[in-house]
């Protein structure tokens, strides 16, 4: 098993990082092979393995790679989901999908990337709404559930907004997303609210 703190390996990861980087760019994910990349990085192919199982493991370490170095620091740092919060990540994920799904030419594994991505988002709104429990949510597995929803609504809308020929209207794609986003999460703060002040009120 390879050492990951060896700054040797770490430079030979490297190597293979970028040289997929390339070749998805030039071929799309379907017509690479194993033995391109290791051409392209400048290694065997049982180096590659010893690294990475195959180039699906690579596709998903590049995947999470690339989308955490585009988180900027307000969101990282965000203690309270904001309307500015909420409107960086809707540009965010727009703009990853259009730089990693379409430059990078993703088919067979498009709906793989969807779900890491997705997830990943996830996980940062999860985050923002437990340092902050701005909603208030009692449940962890309701924190879970609601950053899940949100999460979806900004990764569906921004997909759908590459799919449609809009990648240049983020403008539009804000305005229309993030009232969605907020005015959901306002309502459910003022039902949780609601429920709690009145713990016998119907549900009907």
């Amino acid at each position: 098993m390879v050492n990951q703190k060896d700054p040797r390996v770490l430079r030979t990861r490297q190597l293979i990082r970028e040289a997929f980087r390339d070749l998805l760019r030039n071929k799309g994910f379907d017509a690479i092979t194993i033995k391109d990349i290791a051409q392209r990085a400048t290694i065997n192919r049982a180096t590659l393995y010893a690294h990475y199982e195959d180039k699906y493991a690579l596709l998903e370490e590049i995947t999470e790679q690339a989308f955490h170095e585009m988180i900027p620091e307000q969101v990282l740092n965000a203690r309270e989901f904001t309307g500015e919060i909420c409107r960086q990540l809707i540009l965010l994920t727009h703009h990853y999908i259009v730089k990693f799904y379409q430059i990078c030419r993703l088919d067979s594994q498009s709906t793989a990337v969807d779900e890491k991505v997705k997830k990943m988002l996830q996980q940062i709104i999860e985050s923002i709404f437990l340092k902050g429990d701005s909603l208030h949510i009692a449940d962890r597995h309701h924190t879970k559930i609601i950053s899940a929803m949100t999460g979806s609504a900004i990764y569906g809308a921004a997909h759908y907004w590459l799919i449609v020929g809009e990648k240049d209207r983020t403008d539009l794609l804000v305005d229309i997303v993030r009232p969605y986003v907020m005015n959901g999460l306002g309502l459910y703060r003022n039902c949780d609210e609601y429920l709690n002040d009145s713990p016998t009120a119907p549900l009907g």
